[in-house]
């Protein structure tokens, strides 16, 4: 029974990262949609999240039954609390990536023009989300406190495009739009530069707390900015026989991200895994 259960709780991990992994490809194609006008990739990303979503419900449906009938202690019952959160703040990241693939029809509908630099400023926003999902994913993968430790920074990269944004929206003429409704078309659509910021924000939040898998501690962003990283690695406790943290196999679940987006640790980990399927 506790191989089984064993098994169980390694199988959950996968599909947190898998799904983890999903969310990140969908956002790829809402953010492609939405700059392109590409209304069919934007109905992609649409059904993709709702798929996501189901897999999510399924992925905690699953955690609390092995809660339920397993009884898990210390090391254990820590991974499962680990993985009912990560895939809550998942679900969160899904909505959001839902919202900028419908702000991309809508743009496309009602054929809204941004100007040009907004445009770009939400292309370049991306990018650093995608730096701040793949740096998460790498944490996730690996469970490196030192690389959680530098999360926040890569979401203040993000935190500053998107002030920048607003302020470069808030210099528009709104008597440029032909009527309120036009205006309010406009609002909509430069939320996404919003959404953009909170999955980054969220993402983060989700890979904090591998902190309190390896330490058995609840340790805010404030706390780990306040520790260094050999104060950190101290507060390691012992992983139980259910917790079996196997990065080089964990990379095979989110073999698809982009290489230059996950950072050389995660990338070399992909590589091999890749090369273990082809031999």
């Amino acid at each position: 029974m506790r191989k089984l259960f064993s098994s169980q709780l390694i199988e959950a991990r996968h599909e947190m990262l898998s799904i983890f992994e999903a969310i990140d490809l969908t956002l790829h194609d809402a953010v492609s949609a939405f700059s392109s006008n590409d209304r069919n990739l934007a109905k992609k990303a649409q059904n993709a999240c709702a798929s996501i979503d189901a897999r999510s419900a399924n992925l905690e449906a699953v955690c609390y039954n092995l809660i339920a009938t397993q009884s898990p202690v210390a090391s254990d019952f820590r991974l499962l609390q680990t993985i009912i959160y990560v895939n809550f703040n998942l679900q969160r990241m899904s909505d959001k990536v839902r919202r900028i693939a419908r702000a991309a029809r809508h743009k496309v509908k009602f054929d809204i023009e941004l100007p040009e630099e907004l445009v770009d400023l939400i292309d370049r926003e991306a990018e650093c989300v995608y730096q701040v999902l793949g740096a998460s994913a790498s944490a996730l993968v690996s469970s490196d406190l030192g690389q959680i430790m530098g999360l926040s920074d890569q979401d203040e990269a993000v935190r500053s495009i998107y002030a920048k944004f607003f302020r470069e929206y808030n210099r528009m003429n709104a008597e440029d739009m032909a009527d309120d409704s036009a205006l309010d078309d406009l609002r909509r659509v430069i939320m996404v530069s919003r959404y953009l910021d909170r999955i980054a924000a969220i993402s983060t939040d989700a890979a904090f707390r591998v902190t309190f898998l390896l330490t058995g501690q609840r340790l805010s962003a404030t706390d780990l900015m306040d520790t260094d990283e050999d104060e950190l690695e101290g507060m390691r406790v012992p992983a139980g026989e259910g917790v079996t943290l196997n990065p080089e196999r964990d990379a095979r679940y989110v073999a698809a991200l982009a290489p230059d987006e996950v950072g050389e640790t995660l990338a070399a980990l992909m590589a091999d895994a890749e090369a273990d399927t082809t031999e």
